[in-house]
């Protein structure tokens, strides 16, 4: 597990077990105001079928997987009949795209993001469909068109910007009573969600806003300090990173100003031929590129639709005349940019082939959850065996800890956004978060954790408030906390 699936594991066995939305794990059990309800409620279906854990883990990674094939499905039905691309150029596209590395990653964990394909997918579609129907089936193609959108972001806060693509594809268009169909029948479904998480945002403690506190509590906190000029550019280096070949930076930086440009081209030529999909992808990039969290992960939820965005480009400019170049002959005016569109797709070709040769041959879709499970394999049996039920453990990844031991778990990483960083409260805080949290022990996994450096703090203004009490391999540490030492 990485983080926040633990976080909607530990969600779903609240849920399944009759506890409601709360965080079990945390002393009080607060409720969680961060994580909307969709993603935890499907699990806690699952849940309830398999209630044996941790083997049923397995069923709700299938389910994942199942999800990706129905959300690749789609997409391909809904765009290849629409795009100047060949049929099976499409479908080929959302398949590289599904199978990426970094998809392979976030299906193979309990992430959001193939519940999420699948709803916007079908939401899109609906929408496109309303804006052809007429009369009362045109109606319903809205209302249906509103709920899935407002399920999207009931899976995903970033979900909303599905609802933002399809209101504004059916608004464009001047189809005012499918708007108002669509717009109403999308806020439905986050209502619940709505007033939950305003009855309960207060009963999170502050210094952990970052991690469990309402994306209003966050960026109170933070400010706007996340929106600059690095942070917009920020949006292209993960798709650089599984697209550009290993090639001189200056090489490397031109081939990708190029590839920018085409996927460009090709959003534009999306929006023309199915123009909610292209809205709504629109709408998410714009979102993600203001985000406060590195962008990564969250552009691998609608990587298919860039993939195809992308083939969509190439074949727009293969065909193109180049403005610029209306001097020239008409076949140089046309070669121009097709030269460019057909250079840029074999630039991505070979460098998306050179990353996932790479990446699969030394495991990279699951070397993180590799790498967690064999620390959490050192320190998860010595917590069973060395504390009682009563103790609250302090550390990383807690819902793995509370779900693999029985015992409370809470962060030691206290944290908050400067730019695009994180930045640690400091030692007091984390002394205060400690004694208030009634912490016994404090885990540290290793020397480049991320709260490691605060925990080293601690440790020189408070001599004797933290005692070592066992250590393991790569410096992971355990400590018993000393309360008025």
């Amino acid at each position: 597990m990485f983080y926040d699936d633990g976080i909607y594991l530990a969600l779903a066995k609240s849920l399944a077990q009759g506890h409601g939305y709360h965080l079990q794990y945390l002393p009080g059990a607060p409720a969680s105001v961060h994580y909307p309800f969709g993603y935890p409620l499907f699990l806690a279906l699952l849940w309830k079928i398999w209630p044996a854990f941790p083997a049923n883990v397995s069923l709700f990674r299938t389910a994942n997987a199942v999800l990706m094939g129905i959300g690749s499905a789609l997409l391909v039905m809904h765009l290849a009949p629409r795009l100047a691309l060949p049929k099976w150029l499409t479908a080929l596209a959302v398949v590289l795209a599904a199978t990426a590395i970094p998809m392979v990653a976030v299906a193979t964990v309990l992430f959001s993001e193939p519940l999420f394909i699948v709803l916007a997918a079908a939401a899109v579609w609906a929408a496109d469909a309303a804006l052809t129907a007429e009369g009362r089936r045109g109606l319903v193609l809205a209302i249906l068109t509103g709920l899935l959108a407002g399920l999207a972001a009931l899976t995903r806060t970033i979900g909303i910007t599905v609802i933002g693509g399809v209101v504004l594809s059916l608004a464009l268009a001047r189809r005012n009573r499918q708007t108002v169909a669509a717009a109403v029948t999308a806020i439905i479904p986050l209502i619940p969600w709505l007033m939950f998480s305003s009855l309960h945002h207060g009963e999170v403690d502050p210094l952990t806003a970052s991690n469990y506190g309402t994306y209003g509590d966050f960026m109170r906190q933070s400010g706007a300090s996340w929106i600059s000029l690095t942070s917009l550019s920020e949006i292209v280096r993960p798709l650089a990173a599984i697209t550009m070949p290993p090639v001189p930076a200056i090489l490397r930086f031109v081939l990708g100003l190029i590839a920018l440009i085409v996927l460009l081209v090709g959003m534009v030529e999306l929006t023309k031929r199915a123009r909610a999909a292209g809205w709504m992808l629109w709408c998410y990039v714009a979102v993600v590129a203001v985000w406060p969290y590195t962008p990564d992960r969250f552009l691998w939820g609608v990587l298919p639709w860039v993939a195809v965005a992308f083939g969509a480009g190439v074949q727009r400019l293969a065909v193109a005349r180049w403005p610029l170049a209306a001097s020239l002959p008409p076949a140089a005016s046309r070669r121009l940019p097709a030269s460019l569109a057909w250079l840029s797709a074999a630039a991505v070709a070979i460098g998306f082939a050179i990353f996932q040769v790479r990446g699969y041959s030394i495991r990279g879709a699951t070397s993180v959850q590799t790498g967690i499970s064999a620390t959490m394999n050192e320190i998860l049996p010595w917590i069973r065996t060395a504390t009682d039920t009563t103790a609250v453990i302090a550390g990383e990844d807690e819902a793995l800890v509370w779900l693999y031991t029985g015992r409370h778990a809470v962060p030691s990483y206290l944290w908050r956004v400067r730019g695009r960083d994180a930045e640690s409260f400091g030692a007091d805080s984390l002394h205060a978060w400690l004694e208030r949290s009634g912490a016994t022990h404090l885990i540290m996994t290793g020397p480049g954790s991320d709260a490691a450096p605060t925990i080293d703090q601690l440790i020189s203004r408070r001599p004797g408030y933290l005692q070592l009490i066992r250590v393991w391999p790569g410096n992971m540490l355990a400590f018993r906390i000393q309360r008025g030492a």
